[in-house]
């Protein structure tokens, strides 16, 4: 009978903490509902976003950024803004139906942007910080 040889490799976040080689810009940074529910990972901090000038929210480039959003479809909103108006496609938590963020187009991610609205997530799990 042939003998079975395997291998694993064990990965943990404080590995890669104490690389000197790693940068910022390769870390992942994952966000939570206010309700503790994980809503987004990112390879970006999210305080460092351009910032949208109507609403301050966290402009997310759906080409330029890797991104994981867990989110629902909430509804559909049209806005006045002082060019005109805007649709909004609203984006909510699957636990608790906050709203998190929208985007512009009825697709999700086939828009340029996603945007995530200021204070609607937290870095650490169950804290309103």
């Amino acid at each position: 009978m042939p003998k079975i040889v395997s291998k694993s490799t064990v990965s943990s976040s404080d590995q890669q903490g104490n690389n000197e080689n790693t940068s910022s810009s390769t870390q992942l940074h994952v966000y939570y509902c206010l309700c503790s529910e994980f809503i987004l990972v990112i390879d970006h901090d999210l305080q460092q976003l351009p910032r949208r000038e109507t609403d301050s929210s966290y402009v997310v480039s759906n080409a330029g950024r890797t991104f994981k959003l867990t989110v629902e479809q909430g509804e559909t909103v049209i806005l006045r803004r002082e060019e005109g108006y805007e649709k909004q496609y609203r984006l909510v938590c699957p636990r608790c139906n906050l709203l998190i963020g929208y985007e512009t187009t009825p697709e999700r991610r086939k828009g340029p942007y996603t945007y995530i609205l200021d204070g609607a997530l937290t870095e650490q799990q169950g804290s309103f910080a």
